[in-house]
């Protein structure tokens, strides 16, 4: 059981490193053009896009994975478009209210953002799908094959390469994104779905969706708090150490998404399983850790650019982040995958509410690095909870 679960996950890893590397690649690219209130714009641009996708699709991967092995897998995944497109008109009417509020964007940069969100509802919705059938290979490209389309673009604009032209690209790249990732086919299987039966689907992933916007608004919040109490710039900043933070998760990300499946189904993970993917994922971590905050001034000032400076005390905060990640992934899957959910769900949305309230109280004081030392206080608050639920888990 362990080695196919090392097995697709370092294949999943492989394709997620590969985009992840294009990914940070084209954001350095991006962070050396730009000034840092310009990409804090852009930054701002992609973490609404990412949060209100994440936020719309409410669970339903993670159901989906869960019920596949008691339903007709073909019907399965037609509910979960029904429900889909269901919340994506919702997300869309929110969205527009939050934009005309906030004024965040121009006018047809908000429209852009509108469109961006139905190419995402389409190529988000396939994660679980493809996860299922054992195909993770293909799923973790979906960034890679975005990010070829944005440098592509960048190289023919450079010259004149702007924030609305970054947008631009976007569009472009999520229109091409959904149209190779999603399965067209299975849109045969399509049956009529009322309301009532839309309801009772997203009812099935509620728990998942409850789970997914705390650990989405847990990830994505800070960022959130930086731009709308500071300003673009100081969001610029911060996201040029983040994009590490993000880049350094692959592997607990790869581990979580393949182990899921696996700890869904009782008694397959066995505390000696869990113990011995634990002691892995925090030799790594560890190592990893180390590397990030020897070298994070040359990470910050050389790659980026001297502009960026401030973030590298940030980044070395973070090197602590990244190795509670690895350590907590394998712990936070099993607890996430098993009957304790509901249970662990009100200290997850605890979590998340400590998270926000820190970053809302202490950002404006002490600065973008009050969100860094924040998420690492509620890490470690973190992992003491997914300790006691794993604890709790295999004494039953």
């Amino acid at each position: 059981m362990l080695s196919d679960l090392f097995k697709h996950s370092g294949i999943y890893f492989g394709g997620l490193t590969i985009s992840r590397l294009l990914s940070t690649f084209v954001f350095i690219l991006f962070a050396r053009t730009l000034n840092p209130s310009s990409f804090g714009d852009l930054v701002l641009f992609h973490t609404l896009v990412l949060t209100i996708t994440f936020f719309s699709d409410f669970g339903m991967n993670q159901w989906y994975q869960k019920m596949a092995h008691q339903e007709n897998k073909d019907k399965l995944f037609g509910k979960i478009i029904h429900a889909r497109i269901f919340t994506l008109i919702s997300s869309l009417f929110l969205s527009f209210l939050f934009l005309y509020l906030t004024r965040s964007f121009s006018t047809s940069i908000s429209l852009i953002f509108l469109i961006v969100l139905v190419f995402e509802a389409f190529s988000s919705i396939v994660d679980g799908y493809y996860l299922e059938k054992k195909q993770a290979g293909k799923l973790s490209l979906k960034t890679a094959a975005r990010m070829i389309v944005y440098l592509a673009g960048y190289i023919l604009t450079f010259q004149v390469f702007t924030f609305e032209v970054a947008v631009y690209l976007y569009l472009i790249s999520s229109f091409v994104t959904a149209a190779w990732i999603f399965p067209w086919g299975q849109l045969k299987h399509l049956q009529f779905s009322p309301l009532s039966r839309i309801m009772k689907t997203l009812k099935g992933s509620s728990s998942y969706a409850f789970l997914i916007a705390t650990s989405f608004a847990y990830s994505r919040g800070d960022s959130l708090v930086v731009r709308y109490t500071l300003n673009s710039s100081a969001l610029g900043i911060y996201g040029a150490a983040y994009r590490y933070l993000e880049g350094l998760s692959l592997l607990p990300t790869a581990l979580s998404h393949n182990l899921f499946p696996l700890s869904a189904k009782e008694s397959t993970v066995t505390s000696q399983h869990l113990r011995k993917i634990t002691l892995f994922m925090m030799l790594i971590g560890l190592l990893t850790s180390i590397v990030l905050y020897v070298f994070s001034d040359w990470f910050i000032v050389t790659i980026i650019g001297p502009a960026y400076i401030q973030a590298v005390p940030i980044l070395k905060i973070f090197s602590g982040v990244v190795f509670l990640f690895f350590l907590n992934a394998p712990l936070a899957t099993i607890v996430q995958s098993s009957k304790l959910l509901k249970k662990f769900l009100p200290f997850g949305i605890a979590n998340t509410v400590l998270n926000i309230a820190l970053n809302i109280l202490l950002i404006p004081f002490f600065g973008v690095v009050a969100a860094a030392w924040v998420m690492l206080t509620t890490e470690i608050t973190g992992l003491l909870v997914n300790l006691y639920f794993t604890r709790k888990l295999y004494n039953q």
